[in-house]
């Protein structure tokens, strides 16, 4: 396991009380993650995994640039519910995983769904239950948006650990519509203000 990988859940926990400040770093050591998923191997890096790892770096930038200019409505925060939820889940998705050896078996190695590297697994459905108990748990536009776009590097991520390529290439393009349409309903649906407002309303 890379460093990057073994930072990545600590960074997506960060997601729950930082929101869109922490998923740029998200997204760049998912890129890392995608990237050195497949550096003991002598061939060049296939077309997906590039295309996965470009995904996680553009994911968190546009919507963290978009939206910079805006601040959440006030609302009820549920910060400990949404970490108690996340852990819950990374215990029970890492106990309900088979073991590596397991996913050595031969038959099972020529299935194109198996998982190149079993931990990966392990750390890409850690970073999607934590950007789920964000998305659902949080009051706030852009916490919300910043679960699913934690959600969304765990996919990539997974979807870089499927031996398929067609798998990386639907998921990659599903995931990259699904957080730019988010961006743009958070913003349609007028669900922040302005900053600027906000300080002329605070009296500054």
């Amino acid at each position: 396991m890379t460093l990057a990988l073994a930072l990545l859940p600590l960074l997506a926990l960060l997601t729950l009380l930082a929101g869109l400040m922490v998923t740029p770093v998200t997204g760049l050591l998912t890129a890392l993650s995608i990237l050195l998923l497949r550096h003991v191997t002598p061939e060049p890096l296939p077309a997906v995994i590039l295309f996965a790892a470009v995904s996680a770096l553009i994911l968190p930038i546009g919507p963290a640039w978009w939206l910079g200019r805006y601040t959440d409505e006030a609302g009820p925060s549920r910060v400990a519910g949404a970490v108690i939820l996340s852990l819950a889940l990374l215990i029970a998705g890492s106990l309900s995983l088979p073991s590596e050896d397991m996913l050595q078996n031969p038959a099972l190695l020529a299935a194109p769904f198996i998982p190149i590297d079993a931990a990966v697994v392990t750390v890409a459905l850690g970073v999607t239950f934590i950007g789920l108990a964000t998305l659902s748990l949080r009051s706030g536009a852009r916490y919300q948006l910043a679960g699913l776009l934690t959600a969304c590097d765990g996919l990539l991520l997974t979807a870089a650990n499927i031996r398929n390529p067609y798998a990386g290439w639907l998921i990659g393009v599903c995931v990259l519509l699904l957080a730019g349409a988010g961006t743009w309903l958070v913003r349609r649906l007028s669900l922040l203000r302005l900053k600027s407002t906000e300080r002329r309303e605070g009296g500054f």
